[in-house]
């Protein structure tokens, strides 16, 4: 039963905004508006510019199982509220700080360490001690506010760079995230429910024994984690998902330009994506709770194989819209099903420390995948070659998927037949 005035929900929504202002989509998503603004003022070439994401993503990746750990021992808030402060005033630096394309190499690497405390490790740590039963649905709807940034991004920046320049563009994020989201999260995140002397879910007292909710049943260690033959599994799974999924993504925009599509058409396109990833991420986080997980994410990684084929196709118009939603549903799951695996695979009170090392795996495919398609694009003139590339990669995503365990083979039992 859900129970509405709990506050576990306000939490819940609140977090569902302050995720939106985070560096997947205020830098990562945001580079491919300022792309052609960029390459107009400097210059440089758009893989030259994408380079920047693999910077941020890879400082990010070698902090997120630090700042996972700390969310762990010291909880939330100590980590997310000083590392949002950097991130935001790393935001409003970029206009008047580059001259250089490298110079967006060392300050996206500098939002990679901190964006490592405050992107989506706090927000699911908090939703997951909040929630045992209704964690599924908890955690789509708090990723959904990833979907919400990539709604409201583009159109907030392109509007921005048309009326008053692209510096304007990150001093409207950086607005955002030290005047609205920063004072939310410090008004309204606690730790876990006992921190206001309630229960998970609501209950009137706690149900957890009775569940075997996991945080009770493991305590790992790392060097536990990579003995796990379905901590590698998830890992390639993921790494694959995100190269094909925010590769594309990050170069939807110029994509469709080049294809003859206005500006405010291919944004609408990534708007439309964006909205659909929305709508995902809730849904998705809906059947969590009530279908096997793997499950769940084939179905939503074989929508985007056809949205891509779409692509591959040279659609523009009409059919455009079409392949974004397509796409959007798959990334709209993805971290949905990431975070959940992990409390039901490797337990809630590991979650800081696994998340923080499996989003590693997100993390690298979007440093390469970005730079992967520019590049393509670079060579060959053209994405066609890339994308269908692409869907392959995604088949085998299916197939992986198919082979992962039930969650009591390594849960419930610790069957020590994983441990391999």
């Amino acid at each position: 039963m859900i129970r509405p005035g709990f506050y576990g929900w306000k939490i819940v929504i609140a977090s569902l905004f302050c995720y939106s202002t985070s560096v997947g989509q205020f830098t990562v998503f945001a580079l491919s508006i300022f792309l052609i603004p960029l390459q107009a003022e400097f210059g440089w070439q758009r893989g030259d510019i994408l380079e920047a994401t693999f910077y941020l993503t890879l400082t990010q990746a070698l902090m997120n199982p630090v700042m996972g750990r700390l969310i762990d021992l010291y909880g939330v808030r100590k980590v997310l509220i000083p590392t949002m402060l950097i991130y935001g005033l790393l935001l409003g630096a970029i206009p008047f700080t580059i001259s250089d394309y490298k110079h967006i190499y060392f300050i996206f690497a500098m939002m990679g360490v901190v964006g490592a405390g405050s992107a989506a490790i706090p927000y699911l740590r908090v939703a997951g001690a909040w929630f045992f039963r209704n964690r599924g649905l908890a955690f789509g709807v708090t990723i959904s506010g990833g979907a919400l940034g990539y709604a409201y991004t583009p159109i907030l920046v392109q509007y921005m760079i048309d009326h008053h320049g692209w510096r304007s563009g990150y001093y409207a994020l950086s607005t955002l995230v030290l005047f609205a989201a920063l004072p939310l999260a410090y008004l309204m995140l606690r730790n876990k429910p006992a921190d206001l002397n309630l229960f998970p879910d609501g209950d009137l007292k706690s149900q957890i024994s009775e569940n075997s909710d996991p945080e009770n049943t493991l305590n790992l260690h790392w060097t536990d984690l990579v003995k796990m033959r379905v901590f590698y599994q998830l890992f390639v799974i993921f790494l694959f998902m995100t190269f094909c999924l925010y590769g594309l993504m990050t170069n939807l925009v110029p994509m469709l330009n080049d294809r003859g599509m206005t500006s405010s058409m291919a944004v609408s396109v990534a708007a439309a994506l964006a909205t659909s990833m929305l709508f995902s991420r809730i849904a998705v986080g809906y059947l969590l709770d009530r279908y096997f997980a793997p499950k769940v994410a084939m179905v939503c990684v074989t929508f985007a194989i056809f949205g891509i084929a779409l692509l591959a196709s040279g659609v523009t118009g009409m059919g455009a819209f079409v392949a974004a939603i397509f796409i959007g549903v798959s990334i709209g799951a993805e971290f949905d099903i990431l975070a959940y695996l992990i409390t039901r695979y490797f337990g809630l009170q590991n979650f800081g420390m696994v998340y923080g090392i499996l989003f590693s795996s997100f993390l690298i495919g979007v440093s390469i995948g970005p730079k992967a398609f520019g590049e393509a694009f670079d060579a060959q003139g053209s994405y066609y070659l890339i994308l269908i590339a692409s869907c392959i990669i995604l088949a085998i995503t299916v197939l992986m998927l198919w082979r992962l365990p039930k969650y009591e083979n390594v849960i419930k039992s610790n069957d020590k037949s994983i441990l391999k």
